[in-house]
């Protein structure tokens, strides 16, 4: 069985990586951002690595969860911030998708 604990920390000292790779100028938004990402999508998270580990999720459910994910991955104090709309889609896109990889790997390392 995983370990969500042990993911959801995982993830977000990942994340916090991730943020520190892609800004300087504007690191604190993007860590505020990214702590509230994590807060708004723990219960989807829990249900998306249960489904995972069940092996009962349909690509229509992880189709749905991902997109649940990229609307909780917005990032309003970045915009704030005045960063270009181009960057913050490739990083919101960096973090959904960091997310779904360590999920899947964790899963993985579970069975």
């Amino acid at each position: 069985m995983m370990n969500f604990d042990a993911f959801y920390s995982d993830l977000e000292e990942q994340l916090k990586s991730l943020v520190k790779k892609h800004f300087k100028k504007y690191r604190k938004a993007a860590l505020g951002d990214v702590q509230e990402y994590l807060r708004l999508s723990k219960g989807r998270l829990q249900d998306y690595t249960r489904l995972l580990q069940l092996g009962e999720i349909t690509k229509e459910e992880q189709a749905f969860l991902s997109q649940a994910l990229k609307q909780n991955a917005l990032l309003y104090s970045l915009k704030e911030s005045g960063r270009r709309t181009i960057s913050l889609k490739r990083f919101s896109e960096s973090v959904v998708t960091l997310t779904v990889e360590l999920a899947l790997a964790y899963t993985i390392k579970a069975i």
